[in-house]
C-alpha cells in the first residue's frame, strides 16, 4: 500500500511538474493520470469490495428483520384495532347488561336489607318483651318479698302486743319441736 501511495504521488509530482512549456496539451497527457485513477480505482475495489458486500449484506439483513418486525407489529396493532372495534359494537350490549345486572343487585340488596330488617325488630322486640317479662318478674318478686317481710313484721307486732296470741304461739312452736 506504501508503494501504491508513493506511486501516485510520484505521478501527480510529474504531470504537475511537466506543465504547459508552451505547447498545447494532447491525449497522451492523460495517460498518466488515466493509468492512477484506474490503479487507484482497482485498487480501492479490490479492498473494499469484501467490507462493501458485508455491509450491503448486514444492512439489507437489518432492513429485513426491520420489515418483518414492522409486517409483525402491523398484524398485532390489526388485531388489536379488530377487538377494540368488536369491543365497541358489543359496548351498548355490555352496557345493558351491565345496567340490568346493577337493578338485579340493587333489587336483591333492597330485599335483603328489609328481611334483615324485619329480622332484626322481630328480635328486638323478643328481647324487649323477655327484658319487660324479666323486670316486671323481678319487681313482682321483690314486691312479694316486701310484702311478706311487712305481714311478718306486722304479725310479730301483734303477737308481741297481744298476750293470747303469744301463748298460742308458743304452744305451736313447742308442738312443732316435738
Amino acid at each position: 500500500m506504501r508503494y501504491l501511495a508513493t506511486y501516485a504521488l510520484f505521478f501527480s509530482a510529474a504531470a504537475l511538474a511537466s506543465g504547459n512549456g508552451g505547447h498545447h496539451g494532447s491525449a497522451g497527457d492523460l495517460v498518466a493520470p488515466a493509468v492512477n485513477v484506474a490503479l487507484l480505482v482497482g485498487f480501492l475495489v479490490w479492498k473494499l469490495k469484501k467490507p462493501l458486500n458485508d455491509m450491503f449484506t448486514k444492512k439489507a439483513e437489518e432492513i429485513t428483520n426491520t420489515l418483518e418486525r414492522a409486517s409483525l407489529k402491523a398484524k398485532e396493532a390489526q388485531m388489536m384495532l379488530e377487538n377494540e372495534q368488536r369491543k365497541i359494537t358489543n359496548l351498548s350490549t355490555e352496557m345493558k347488561t351491565l345496567a340490568d345486572q346493577s337493578d338485579a343487585d340493587v333489587k336483591t340488596y333492597e330485599k335483603n336489607l328489609a328481611r334483615e330488617t324485619e329480622e332484626k325488630i322481630q328480635k328486638m322486640k323478643t328481647d324487649a318483651t323477655s327484658k319487660i317479662a324479666a323486670d316486671k318478674k323481678a319487681i313482682m318478686d321483690e314486691l312479694n318479698a316486701e310484702l311478706l317481710n311487712q305481714v311478718i313484721a306486722k304479725t310479730k307486732t301483734t303477737i308481741k302486743t297481744n298476750k293470747d296470741f303469744q301463748s298460742k304461739a308458743s304452744n305451736k312452736l313447742l308442738q312443732g319441736l316435738k
